[in-house]
């Protein structure tokens, strides 16, 4: 690996690596997965967003892991917030401080948004990241949340 290693932004090469680390969050998060080209809607979304970015880091010669956001209205809060809607980093990679570097860049982003709320989600029982979340000084909010699937358009 790097001596350090740092956020960049995705870029159009990594997107089929990016579809992996996908397909791997899903698997960590227990968590289907339907196999389907995917490589098209993560360019439109991420790539060229008005609302959503991406940064991945590196380590030795492949992707070590991303995190994704999406600005959000909140009614309730009568403005914005940053949804955090992936942090992931390969389990060779924990514990080595990139997922403070990937949340730090995700900070950065949100202010100069002029955003003063990142939110997110885990799983109850990820007690890593639990305690990751905890160090960094978020607090968890108890919700459910559901997911209602509809049909596609005809």
């Amino acid at each position: 690996m790097s001596s350090s290693p740092t956020p960049r932004p995705l870029e159009e090469r990594d997107l089929a690596e990016l579809v992996q680390l996908c397909r791997e969050h899903a698997a960590y998060e227990r968590s289907p997965w339907v196999e389907y080209e995917r490589t098209e809607g993560l360019r439109a979304l991420l790539l060229d967003p008005d609302d959503a970015r991406c940064w991945v880091i590196e380590g030795d010669g492949e992707l070590a892991g991303f995190a994704s956001v999406t600005l959000q209205r909140a009614t309730w809060e009568a403005g914005h917030y940053l949804y955090l809607d992936c942090l992931f980093l390969r389990p060779a990679y924990r514990g080595r401080g990139l997922g403070r570097d990937l949340m730090n860049e995700v900070s950065r982003f949100a202010r100069s948004l002029g955003t003063t709320q990142v939110q997110w989600q885990t799983p109850a029982w990820n007690v890593d990241a639990v305690r990751f979340y905890h160090r960094l000084g978020a607090r968890p909010e108890e919700k459910l949340r559901f997911t209602l699937e509809l049909e596609p358009p005809s």
